[in-house]
């Protein structure tokens, strides 16, 4: 790989890096000792919720290489922190996500028309979300659970449901991004209830559709959306905690309401227009 990059590289000014943790962290490996061979300006922009571990375990490694780049990007104040901590220099600047105003829609009231837009595998914890809406609908027996996305865990889920004789529970599968909106429209709130996370670009998509977004506290989750004022939050793998605020919304209508407006605020902060003079300034660009 090394030779194929640095031929493609020979022709750029900027090479920009995107790496995570474990096998992840093999572009930053990549990229930069490439962009060193060839004098070129290094980006990099480190992403997920595992970082903080991961730095941890191979200190050495990660400042190897992250001490070389000319800008290491963040997307939030959680992996600012872990920067900090290692004394690594970062700067913050958010994803940028293109968000059509067209997807808003006020759900007047708030239904009990729950959705969770994440793989199916472990990390993710959809396990968390069955066990809180067994609770929901013992007492709201018409909530309904959309759960949108594939992935290891898939049918060993769909025997969960069945087993713990939930009903309203619909598996779409695998959805491309380009109709994603489709979905979104068709429940009024958000369920994510991962291990670790970074700024799950999902929850963004919903907080821009009008939908309210119940997440559990981990990683940089905090920093997108702010408990009792954009969304609620919930401790990690609480099934309990999370059914009581999914029954909380229905009663709350108004509070409720006011979140998703403030959401819609907040999520300005990612389009484009927002985020592109600071990329400019990353590049070495003077617009």
């Amino acid at each position: 790989m090394f030779p194929q990059l640095k031929r493609r590289a020979e022709g750029y000014d900027v090479l920009h890096i995107h790496c995570c943790s474990g096998w992840g962290f093999l572009p930053a490996v990549l990229g930069v000792t490439v962009g060193k061979q060839l004098g070129k300006r290094i980006v990099l922009t480190y992403h997920g919720g595992g970082g903080e571990r991961f730095f941890d375990k191979h200190p050495r490694l990660v400042r190897k290489y992250l001490m070389r780049t000319d800008v290491n990007i963040v997307l939030s104040g959680f992996l600012a922190n872990v920067f900090q901590k290692h004394h690594l220099p970062y700067r913050i600047i958010p994803n940028i996500i293109e968000l059509d105003d067209a997807w808003f829609r006020i759900r007047q009231p708030i239904q009990p028309h729950f959705m969770c837009v994440r793989a199916h595998e472990e990390l993710y914890n959809i396990p968390c979300i069955l066990r809180a809406f067994q609770r929901v609908q013992q007492q709201i027996p018409k909530a309904t659970l959309m759960l949108v996305g594939g992935g290891s865990l898939h049918e060993d889920l769909k025997r969960q449901v069945e087993q713990m004789g939930l009903s309203n529970v619909v598996f779409t599968g695998r959805v491309d991004n380009s109709e994603i909106v489709k979905y979104l429209d068709q429940a009024d709130v958000m369920l994510s209830a991962p291990k670790i996370d970074n700024m799950p670009v999902s929850l963004i998509e919903a907080m821009n559709a009008g939908m309210l977004v119940i997440s559990s506290r981990v990683g940089g989750v905090p920093y997108l959306v702010e408990d009792g004022v954009s969304g609620l939050l919930f401790e990690s793998d609480n099934d309990v905690e999370l059914a009581d605020k999914m029954i909380w919304i229905t009663n709350h209508q108004n509070t409720a309401h006011n979140m998703v407006i403030k959401a819609k605020q907040m999520v300005q902060q990612y389009q484009w227009a927002s985020v592109k003079n600071k990329l400019y300034v990353t590049y070495g660009i003077h617009s």
